[in-house]
């Protein structure tokens, strides 16, 4: 039901915490593709080892990420696929929220123009950078004289 909380917020806010990391989203992304082992994600995104097998963990933890061993290496696997919908819903209000920003500090500059006493200056440019022909003269109209 709309409005009321969520019946797990434990598990909620440890959802939350695992998804604090750009990083961590990287990895689910990838996850979502196909499992992995930890050396073909340090490939691909170019992290240390030590760092990605500690953002593992925490997904691990999370239960969003399981893992299977077979023999030497530990094969990581997406355990909550629904999570990807997630990552995609957050990635979009993200992107909307900027909007909403960027429309909002537009707005406030018009106004700001709108209301404020200054008044924009036609400005004469100096002689070196005008064109040797104004545009925007009729045909019949001689050429300005320049300084």
């Amino acid at each position: 039901m709309e409005g009321s909380p969520p019946p797990d917020l434990e598990r909620t806010a440890e959802l939350v915490s695992a998804l604090d990391s750009p990083l961590r989203l990287q990895i689910l992304l990838l996850l979502n593709d196909s499992p992995h082992v930890v050396h073909q994600i340090v490939g691909k995104l170019g992290e240390s080892q030590p760092l990605v097998s500690q953002h593992l963990r925490v997904l691990k933890k999370s239960r969003l990420v399981g893992a299977t061993r077979f023999g030497r290496e530990v094969v990581y696997e997406l355990a909550e696929p629904g999570i990807i919908d997630v990552i995609y819903e957050l990635a979009d209000l993200a992107t909307l929220e900027e909007a909403r920003d960027e429309v909002a500090a537009r707005r406030r500059g018009r106004t700001e123009l709108r209301s404020g006493s200054g008044a924009a200056a036609i400005v004469d440019p100096p002689s070196d950078v005008r064109p040797a022909r104004d545009p925007g003269l009729l045909p019949h109209t001689p050429d300005p004289t320049h300084d």
